[in-house]
């Protein structure tokens, strides 16, 4: 080390050799993993089993090492080249440069085997898949940040005519402030077109179910009706059955009013859609306060394709999904001081569901934490904690006789002789060694890995992410003995999504922030650069992680992976299925408005919009219809056969693979189909 570099507390630069070898085994690595690439590419036909069990003829296997190879020499070859000719010029600075800022080329070679589905389909396989998308988030944020930090390769006379256009695309996008908005617009209304149509069409293949769509809808045409008992649905155990102790939905009364206008399973599925997709509206608003319009703009992209809202989207009809979009209206509304407008948002958030009001205390934790209206978010967080014990801890045990509703889902935390959540905390908080025991399960840590890698792990970059985190890890990976609450085609994905992107709003807010201060600090020609090549390599690593996840568990991109609750989602309705749901609904229509119907559980939930309707999984009780699918099996059957030998029903009508009994139809018929089934 010089003397000069001592006394200016600065490294001296490395030997030519080290420099050198750097440059150029980077750029080696680059063109190998680009010739690897290229034959992923090639060889896409190959490739489930090669990945799969390493399979592959030893000839192929040459030439894909010999292609790796020549690609890596062609590459080191020709900076060397450029560095002998430029030698006298900086020819070594130059490679160097060229290098560094082709650095995310490292990871060519992944980028085919991740958009590649059919490679990951099974369990053993997702995990490694996860492993992998994680490692090349995180692999790209790094690389792209050392490519960002590196000063340009091209001319001075080509920077200044690409820095000329982007200055003029610059002038042109600030002509039209409106655009960011517009683009979010759009985005929500194909959101809501798409998952509208999708969930119509599952519900058309007789996809949906009582549990939950029937239960639901029938919950919201009694709500719509005024009917009594409060929160009633016959769905889950018959006629004056009601959810008060299970889910306090009053938004249900709410949505009534609509319903109304049309009562019919479908509008709950399409006002799902859009609510689900309506939510990257308030987070635009919310984001675009902190990071600016465009940043805003990606980030509310980033949660429409987000696989987990996805996977929340696909599984019949739940209140819990509307988390998003609620909370964040309170956040936005609150933070914009619009006070009177978050009074309705608040009380839309705590009648939408009973555990909304703990997500509630979450956000105004969150505002008291970051400085944003403390005093506000005070207030949301004893209002929501006064909410939770009242009603969660208090009222909805009192109908359950002490019991709190799903408590089951939590079974191994519940100490010997408690019945309620309270009891699940206990273990949690004082028994801390145990809980982690329940936690090492590689189902949870595929479940954790689908909600964190798609955002790049962003949300944990401060602590703040863990905050954000709490709902999550509370409601789904304490869960024990319930698979439903550790995948992400299920509604409980919300816990996460609710709360992961505002960790990465505060966080890119945080590193603008950084970048502003660094404008302003004395090594600003280094702390600059640096600040912001942190920021913009985060923002390329989440829309890349983005993407590729929601290639491969969305929906929007290819539809042979995704979930909707316990199977995979398939989209499209073929020539058959049209044809069995109008042989299904011609005998609907047979059945009046305002008669009782028992239907099979894949059935109940086409005929559910009425004051009673019942599940032949639980009963028949006294319905005065009983539509069922046949063949059936198991309870189904058994109580069809015991109602039919009472002669209290007979054969209203058949058609397809559906049948219509009647009470009090003649009783021969019912004797006739007995005899046909052999019971």
């Amino acid at each position: 080390m010089s003397l000069a570099a001592i006394e200016n507390d600065a490294p001296a630069p490395a030997p030519t050799l080290t420099r050198s070898f750097c440059a150029l085994g980077l750029l080696a690595i680059q063109g190998a993993s680009i010739g690897l690439a290229g034959w992923f590419l090639r060889s896409h036909d190959k490739l489930t089993s090669y990945i799969g069990s390493n399979a592959l003829a030893p000839g192929i296997r040459q030439k894909m090492l010999l292609t790796m190879l020549v690609c890596a020499l062609v590459a080191a070859g020709t900076a060397a080249g450029i560095w002998i000719r430029r030698r006298a010029a900086g020819g070594l600075d130059v490679i160097e440069r060229a290098s560094r800022r082709l650095a995310p080329l490292c990871l060519a070679a992944v980028i085919p085997l991740l958009f590649h589905w059919q490679l990951w389909v099974g369990s053993a396989r997702e995990m490694t898949y996860l492993v992998m998308v994680g490692a090349f988030a995180l692999a790209l944020q790094a690389l792209t940040r050392v490519a960002l930090e590196t000063a340009p390769v091209l001319p001075a006379h080509w920077r200044a005519r690409i820095d000329a256009v982007r200055a003029r695309v610059a002038a042109r996008l600030d002509r039209m402030p409106w655009l960011p908005l517009a683009i979010v617009g759009v985005a929500v209304i194909g959101y809501s077109a798409y998952f509208s149509i999708v969930t119509i069409q599952n519900h058309i293949r007789l996809g949906t179910a009582g549990y939950d769509l029937g239960i639901e809808n029938n919950l919201v045409w009694n709500a719509a009706h005024f009917n009594a008992p409060l929160f009633k649905t016959s769905v889950i155990g018959g006629p004056q059955s009601t959810h008060i102790g299970y889910h306090e939905t009053y938004i249900s009364y709410l949505i009534g009013l609509p319903y109304r206008l049309a009562p019919y399973p479908e509008s709950l599925l399409a006002l799902q859609a859009t609510l689900i997709g309506g939510a990257a509206l308030p987070l635009y608003a919310f984001a675009r306060r902190h990071i600016g319009a465009w940043l805003a703009c990606l980030v509310a992209l980033m949660c429409v394709f987000y696989p987990p809202l996805h996977g929340s989207n696909l599984y019949d009809f739940h209140y819990l999904p509307f988390a998003p979009i609620l909370l964040w209206s309170v956040l936005w509304l609150v933070e914009a001081r619009r006070d009177r407008m978050a009074v309705v948002a608040v009380i839309l958030t705590l009648a939408n569901r009973e555990d909304m009001s703990a997500l509630l205390m979450v956000v105004g934790i969150y505002l008291i934490l970051t400085g944003e209206r403390p005093r506000a978010g005070i207030a949301l967080t004893i209002v929501g904690g006064v909410y939770f014990v009242a009603v969660k801890l208090i009222l909805m045990p009192h109908f359950l006789h002490g019991h709190s509703a799903y408590i089951n889902q939590y079974q191994d935390l519940l100490p010997e002789g408690d019945k309620g959540f309270g009891g699940v905390l206990k273990t949690v908080f004082g028994n801390p060694g145990y809980t982690v025991t329940t936690l090492l399960e590689s189902e949870k840590a595929a479940y954790l890995l689908q909600i964190m890698a798609p955002l790049a792990f962003f949300a944990w970059r401060r602590p703040i992410g863990l905050l954000c985190t709490l709902p999550g890890f509370f409601f789904t990976l304490l869960a024990t003995r319930y698979p439903p609450l550790n995948e992400i085609s299920f509604q409980y994905t919300a816990y996460w999504t609710a709360f992961l992107f505002i960790a990465v709003v505060a966080n890119l807010a945080w590193l603008k922030r950084a970048e502003r201060e660094a404008a302003h600090a004395p090594d600003a020609a280094v702390a600059l650069p640096h600040a912001r090549a942190s920021r913009r390599a985060w923002v390329v690593a989440m829309a890349a992680a983005t993407l590729v996840t929601s290639y491969q568990m969305g929906l929007f991109f290819q539809q042979n992976t995704a979930w909707g609750g316990f199977s995979p989602f398939r989209v499209g309705v073929t020539k058959a299925e049209w044809n069995r749901y109008s042989d299904l609904h011609s005998l609907i229509k047979m059945i009046p408005p305002s008669a009782s119907v028992a239907a099979s559980e894949m059935l109940v939930a086409q005929v559910s919009s009425r004051k009673n309707a019942y599940t032949l999984r639980i009963g028949i009780f006294d319905a005065d219809y009983i539509l069922i699918r046949f063949p059936m099996g198991g309870d189904e059957r058994n109580l069809v056969n015991d109602a039919l030998r009472t002669g209290a029903y007979g054969l209203q009508a058949e058609k397809g693979e559906f049948i219509l009994f009647r009470r009090g139809a003649p009783r021969e018929t019912a004797d006739a189909f007995l005899r046909r089934i052999g019971a």
